[in-house]
C-alpha cells in the first residue's frame, strides 16, 4: 500500500477485484438464509421449533471456530500472506459442504436434526475459514476511513447483485428441478469468484508481527468499546435480515397468496438494496458513517411497519414497499463491515501496534452466524407456538398474524432503538478516526527509528 492510495483513491481493479468474492459468499449465504429453514420445515418434515433449535445448537459451534480462525489467521506466516492461503482452502470445501444441506437425506425421527446439526457445524467451519480471512484483508488494503467503505461498497454491491442471482435462480432450481441440483448447482458457482479475489489482492495481504499472547488478542477484542457499539449496530441490523430473509418465502404464499412469486420478491429486495449501496457510500462520506446507518436503519424500520399492515393478497403494494426498505438494507450490509477496520486501528494503537484483525474479523464473523440462528430459533419457536402447520397449504390465523409481527413491529422497534444509539453513542468519527491514524503513524515511525 503506498501512501498515495493511503490518501486517494484505490485502483479500481483492486477495489473490484476484492469485492467481487462477496458473489461467492451471496451465493450460499443468501440461499441459507432465505430456504434453509423453509426446507428444513416444508421440504425434509422437521417442526419450525427443531428445526429453529437444530440451527441454533449447530451455531454453538461458531463460538469455537470464529475465534478459532481469528487466532490461527493472525498466527499465520506465508510468502501468500497471513489470510489468501486460508481462503484458498477452504473454498472448495464450502462448496462441498453447502451442496450437502440440500441432498436429501434418507433419515427420520431423531437421527434426522442431529445429522444436520452435524453438516451444519462443518459447513460453518468452512464458512469462517473463508469469510473471516477475507474480511480481515480489508485494513491491510487501506487506512484511509473512506476508501475502506469504498471497498466495503463495492463488496456488498456484488454481494447484493449475487442475492438477485441466488434469490432467483436457487428457487427456480429447486421448483422446477429438485433442492439437491440448487445446492450443488451454487455451490459450484460460489469457487471462481473467491479464487479470482485471491489473484486480484496477491501483494496486498501483509504479515504483521506475531501476537506473543494470541489468546489474549481473542478474550480482549470484546473488552475494546468501539467494537462493542460496532457490533452492537450490527447485530441489530443482521438478526432483522436473517428474520425477514427466511420469513419472505413464508410472507409471499401464506399472506400475499403468490407461492410462485417468492424469485420476484427477492429480485425486487436485492435490486433495491443494489441501488442503496452507492447512496449510502456517498451519505457516508458527506455526512458520517454512524449517521448514514441511523437514517437508513430509521427508513428501513418504517418500511417494515408497511409490510405488516399490507392487506392480504396485496403483492404490488407489498413489493413497493419492499423497495422503499431498499436503503436500509444496504445500509445494514456496508456501514458496521466499513467501521470494523477503524476498531482494528483503535485496537493496535493501544496494543503497541499488533495487528489483531483476525480476532475481531472472527468475533464479527462469530456474532453474525449466532445472531443468525437466534434469530431464527426465535422465529421457529414463536411460529410453532402460533400454531404454524409444517408442510400445510393454509395456516390458522394466529400463525398469519404471527408472520405479520415478526416481519414488522418486532425488528421495526429493534432497528430504531440500533438507529438512536448509531447516533448518541457511535464507535469512531471521522475525526477520531484521522488522530487514531496520525497517532499510529508516529508510533511506527519512533518504533522504526
Amino acid at each position: 500500500m503506498t501512501t498515495s492510495e493511503t490518501k486517494h483513491h484505490l485502483p479500481s481493479t483492486l477495489v473490484q477485484g476484492y469485492g467481487v468474492a462477496a458473489l461467492a459468499i451471496s451465493f450460499t449465504n443468501t440461499a441459507y438464509m432465505f430456504f434453509l429453514l423453509k426446507y428444513m420445515v416444508d421440504g425434509a418434515g422437521m417442526t419450525p421449533a427443531v428445526a429453529g433449535t437444530v440451527l441454533l445448537v449447530a451455531k454453538g459451534w461458531d463460538g469455537v471456530i470464529d475465534p478459532l480462525v481469528g487466532r490461527v489467521i493472525d498466527r499465520t506466516r506465508t510468502s501468500w500472506g497471513s489470510r489468501r492461503p486460508w481462503i484458498t482452502v477452504a473454498t472448495p470445501a464450502l462448496a462441498v459442504m453447502f451442496a450437502s444441506l440440500w441432498w436429501g437425506l434418507p433419515l427420520t425421527g431423531w437421527a434426522l436434526p442431529v445429522v444436520y446439526a452435524v453438516l451444519l457445524m462443518g459447513y460453518a467451519t468452512a464458512y469462517s475459514f473463508v469469510t473471516v480471512p477475507y474480511g480481515a484483508l480489508t485494513p491491510a488494503i487501506t487506512q484511509d476511513y473512506d476508501e475502506r467503505t469504498r471497498l466495503n461498497g463495492s463488496r456488498m454491491a456484488y454481494s447484493m447483485f449475487g442475492g438477485i442471482v441466488s434469490g432467483v435462480l436457487f428457487p427456480y432450481l429447486f421448483t422446477n428441478y429438485s433442492w439437491r441440483i440448487a445446492g450443488l448447482t451454487l455451490g459450484l458457482m460460489a469457487v471462481p469468484p473467491m479464487l479470482a479475489m485471491v489473484y486480484a489482492t496477491r501483494g496486498r495481504d501483509p504479515v504483521g508481527p506475531a501476537e506473543e499472547e494470541s489468546q489474549e488478542s481473542i478474550l480482549t477484542v470484546l473488552k475494546s468499546v468501539p467494537f462493542r457499539r460496532t457490533a452492537a449496530l450490527f447485530l441489530a441490523a443482521w438478526a432483522t435480515v436473517s428474520v425477514l430473509s427466511s420469513l419472505v418465502p413464508f410472507y409471499v404464499e401464506h399472506h400475499l397468496h403468490r407461492k410462485g412469486m417468492t424469485d420476484v420478491a427477492f429480485a425486487v429486495i436485492q435490486v433495491a438494496a443494489l441501488i442503496g449501496v452507492p447512496i449510502v457510500v456517498y451519505m457516508a462520506k458527506k455526512l458520517q458513517k454512524h449517521v448514514a446507518y441511523a437514517i437508513g436503519i430509521g427508513s428501513w424500520s418504517i418500511a417494515l411497519i408497511g409490510l405488516a399492515v399490507v392487506p392480504a393478497g396485496e403483492f404490488g403494494i407489498a413489493m413497493v414497499i419492499a423497495a422503499v426498505a431498499g436503503l436500509g438494507v444496504a445500509a445494514a450490509h456496508v456501514l458496521p463491515w466499513s467501521m470494523l477496520p477503524d476498531v482494528v486501528e483503535a485496537d493496535a494503537l493501544e496494543h503497541g501496534g499488533k495487528d489483531r484483525a483476525g480476532a475481531f474479523y472472527g468475533a464479527m464473523t462469530f456474532l453474525e452466524q449466532t445472531g443468525t440462528a437466534v434469530a431464527l430459533w426465535v422465529e421457529g419457536m414463536l411460529l410453532s407456538a402460533a400454531g404454524y402447520a409444517e408442510q400445510a397449504p393454509t395456516q390458522p390465523d394466529s400463525a398469519l398474524l404471527m408472520l405479520r409481527l415478526l416481519i414488522g413491529p418486532i425488528p421495526g422497534v429493534l432497528l430504531v432503538i440500533a438507529a438512536i444509539g448509531a447516533l448518541l453513542w457511535p464507535p469512531l468519527t471521522r475525526e477520531a478516526h484521522k488522530a487514531l491514524v496520525e497517532s499510529l503513524a508516529k508510533k511506527k515511525q519512533a518504533a522504526a527509528t
